[in-house]
């Protein structure tokens, strides 16, 4: 059953897949005040659960965030009243948020439902995998009502689908509808929107049944290999194979392999 301790958030656990879904669907799951407090702190709990092999973020109701909520003034949301004040606190949120779930160890999938803007946009980015229904629509809004994009899409986007169509959808804040955001690269599968969840869980089924030490340790070799050349990339990879070539996992898959059957994974 869904969990009932968050105020704006629900989550799940099924099958070694957690299920986080934003729960503010009279405001099409906006980020208030709350829901800052409580991302970070759910984000942190399902990062140390080592039951969960793969995380699925999504929104309640018919959309997946609207960014932020800005019918809270940012002066009442206890950021403060100078430049510096309101950096130091934003700064604390998107790493609680954005960075955070970039830096899940484990695969994640955000299932895009429907509109995804501003902070949602890049709460999608930010994600492994993004499956959305055809009534998916993302826009870079923050232009729209005077701010900067600040929540991580400025490094994300042009690593998602290139600097210049990045800088285009930043100036104009112009809707991408689900079959171009397709072929952008922004999404990796469009589904219909009453098979989204199914064939979302069949991703995340095929992930979860997975060898999760192999899995992490890919995910950590990608990211960094954006920032690496390669030859330390390759070193890095000489590490990661060691540690994988002697795991119980290996040893259960090669055995799985000689008696023609499926591998049972067990992370260790």
């Amino acid at each position: 059953m869904p969990s009932t301790e968050y105020e704006t958030l629900l989550f799940k656990k099924e099958d070694h897949i957690g299920i986080l879904a934003l729960n503010r669907p009279e405001r099409l799951n906006a980020i208030n005040a709350r829901m800052m407090e409580e991302l970070p702190l759910a984000l942190h709990r399902i990062a140390q659960d080592k039951d969960v092999r793969v995380l699925i973020l999504t929104g309640a109701g018919r959309a997946f965030c609207a960014g932020g909520d800005i019918s809270q003034p940012t002066d009442s949301s206890g950021f403060g009243t100078t430049v510096q004040d309101i950096s130091h606190s934003l700064l604390h949120v998107y790493k609680g948020t954005t960075l955070q779930l970039f830096n899940m160890e484990i695969p994640t999938i955000a299932m895009v439902n429907g509109v995804a803007t501003g902070w949602g946009f890049d709460l999608a980015l930010a994600c492994d995998l993004r499956i959305g229904s055809d009534k998916a629509r993302f826009r870079v809004s923050f232009t729209a009502v005077g701010l900067t994009p600040a929540t991580g899409g400025v490094w994300l986007m042009p690593r998602v689908m290139g600097l210049p169509k990045a800088a285009e959808l930043i100036f104009t804040a112009d809707f991408v509808d689900a079959e171009e955001a397709q072929r952008l690269g922004v999404l990796n599968k469009v589904a219909q929107a009453d098979k989204l969840e199914s064939e979302t869980m069949a991703v995340a089924h095929r992930i979860a049944s997975g060898p999760p030490i192999a899995l992490r340790l890919s995910k950590m070799q990608l990211y960094r290999g954006l920032e690496t050349d390669l030859p330390a990339a390759l070193e890095t990879s000489a590490a990661c194979q060691a540690i994988c070539i002697t795991s119980e996992d290996h040893k259960e898959a090669v055995a799985a392999f000689g008696q023609k059957r499926e591998p049972v994974f067990r992370g260790k």
